[in-house]
């Protein structure tokens, strides 16, 4: 289980799910304060929580180390 406190409080503006995202299906929360959580659903799991003022994103929080068993 990966829990992701630091979203708690977040106003979401947005969630996008990607089908077919570059590597498998994605879904995407974007926050009123600017930051966003992708999180990628493959035989790995891919959550990282970005803020994006312009340029690149800064990765506020990794939450890539789970692995799925199959």
């Amino acid at each position: 289980m990966i829990e992701c406190t630091e979203l708690v409080g977040k106003i979401v503006r947005q969630v996008t799910i990607f089908e077919n995202g570059d590597y498998g299906p994605e879904v995407n929360f974007e926050f009123a304060d600017g930051s966003s959580f992708n999180v990628c659903l493959k035989s790995t799991v891919e959550a990282k929580l970005t803020l994006d003022e312009g340029g690149q994103p800064q990765v506020l929080k990794d939450h890539s180390s789970l692995v799925i068993p199959r």
